[in-house]
């Protein structure tokens, strides 16, 4: 993508304000007013679409709210039981640490593509 000049004029507390902000981010000041236009333009851009999602949505964004909601309670009392769970069954180790572990293979196999999870549980040394 070709990038075209343009000249802008600024006051000098702008100006050395920028300057500012670059040396804090070890960038340009070019490259300091090309994301603040990108942020510009981004927010605008949503701005206009969420008239649009709101009349799309509108009926359905406090169902969704409220499955999220139920979803993440889910997801803490299931992450509770299962504590509960090792903590009875893995008695000679710190459940937090089996925890760590399984959360850390079950990530490996979702990294893996093709996995059939829970298929090659004999993978883990």
């Amino acid at each position: 993508m070709g990038m075209e000049p343009l000249q802008i004029r600024l006051s000098a507390p702008d100006r050395e304000a920028l300057r500012a902000e670059a040396a804090a981010n070890r960038t340009t000041i070019a490259q300091v007013v090309r994301l603040a236009i990108r942020e510009h333009l981004a927010r605008h851009t949503l701005a206009g679409a969420v008239p649009l999602l709101d009349q799309t949505l509108g009926k359905h964004v406090d169902r969704l709210a409220g499955l999220l909601a139920k979803a993440f309670i889910a997801a803490d009392m299931a992450n509770w039981q299962a504590r509960a769970l090792v903590a009875a069954l893995v008695q000679d180790q710190e459940p937090g640490a089996v925890m760590r572990e399984a959360r850390a293979r079950a990530f490996i196999d979702l990294r893996r593509s093709g996995t059939n999870l829970g298929a090659d549980v004999d993978a883990y040394p």
